[in-house]
């Protein structure tokens, strides 16, 4: 499975529940904060979007290191909103939703942030469930 600037975040093996693909700009923005303060945050949050490759949503129901932020327009008429997921540990956030992609279930990671308050920024949730949007066929 590839999407142009995507790429797939780890080995998918057969067993696996997703496909879990993360855009180039994810993949350079956990590079740089590996390099400073957050790489043990980086580590948490890769592990975690691996255990949702293999294993589905069934072990994050109740974790930290997993949460639903809502759900946003997709931006395409006739399409229902998009629920909009983050993988974080402390203020490092991956955001990212389930879309079909050629019949199958794969967890898109377009962006990448670092949190500077208590709240989510709405501006890029919206922005993450237009761009889920637009890869989501119906």
């Amino acid at each position: 499975m590839q999407i142009e600037g995507y790429t797939p975040l780890g080995e998918r093996h057969d067993t696996d529940e997703l496909h879990m693909l993360v855009s180039q700009a994810v993949v350079n923005f956990l590079k740089a904060e590996r390099l400073g303060a957050n790489k043990k945050h980086v580590d948490k949050v890769v592990l975690t979007l691996g255990n949702l490759r293999r294993n589905g949503f069934k072990d994050l129901g109740n974790s930290t290191l997993f949460v639903p932020e809502g759900r946003f327009p997709a931006g395409r008429p006739g399409m229902a909103d998009m629920a909009v997921y983050a993988a974080k540990s402390y203020q490092l956030r991956v955001y990212g939703g389930i879309v079909r992609i050629k019949g199958q279930s794969v967890f898109l990671c377009p962006e990448g942030a670092v949190k500077k308050q208590n709240k989510a920024d709405q501006a890029q949730l919206k922005r993450v469930a237009k761009i889920l949007g637009e890869h989501h066929e119906r």
